[in-house]
């Protein structure tokens, strides 16, 4: 087996797997932030972006492979939620609170298993998000307009229902697909 910084491949791959499970859980988080009125306008920016980010064709990994297509996109949530550490949230529910600062601190498993160079590029790329426009709307947009809050939340819903566990058969293989897709897209 190969190792990653002391840990095997499949270690972090099980890990980046379990990601997946509290997904909703942490799209909660991400909405609440995005609703609280006094977090500061950069976080509610990323959260935008985070959510915006799962509703986007333009993947740094397409959904659609296999086994690693959602992996981009639990990276994407953590590495933004340890963007918006340091700034103000707001008084946010407890739940969204403990599931921000959660993923915050798992962000360090990606950076673990990238390299540094690597996760700085991701970490640059999740900060250009929150100025990117996604079927129409900007993370900016998304904070002064609940109908497009709430037309975001439905599509949220949709694409939580259409997507399928992960299997990974060949963690190695899903470690070489998952770094070279980043490597390629994070110029």
């Amino acid at each position: 087996m190969t190792h990653t910084k002391g840990r095997l491949v499949s270690e972090y791959i099980d890990t980046f797997k379990g990601w997946a499970e509290p997904i909703r859980q942490d799209l909660e988080a991400f909405k609440a932030l995005l609703e609280s009125p006094k977090a500061d306008e950069y976080s509610k920016k990323l959260a935008g972006a985070a959510l915006l980010y799962m509703v986007s064709r333009m993947d740094l990994i397409p959904d659609w492979n296999e086994g690693i297509g959602v992996i981009d996109d639990v990276m994407i949530l953590r590495v933004s939620a340890q963007l918006s550490q340091g700034h103000e949230r707001g008084a946010l529910p407890t739940s969204a609170e403990v599931s921000l600062d959660r993923m915050a601190n798992e962000a360090d498993e990606i950076k673990a298993f990238l390299g540094a160079t690597l996760y700085d590029k991701l970490k640059a790329y999740c900060a250009k998000l929150s100025d990117t426009t996604v079927r129409g709307r900007t993370p900016i947009q998304l904070v002064g307009d609940a109908a497009m809050r709430k037309a975001l939340a439905i599509e949220l819903d949709d694409e939580l229902k259409r997507s399928v566990p992960m299997v990974i058969a060949d963690p190695k293989d899903a470690e070489l697909r998952l770094k070279a897709y980043l490597t390629h897209k994070l110029q």
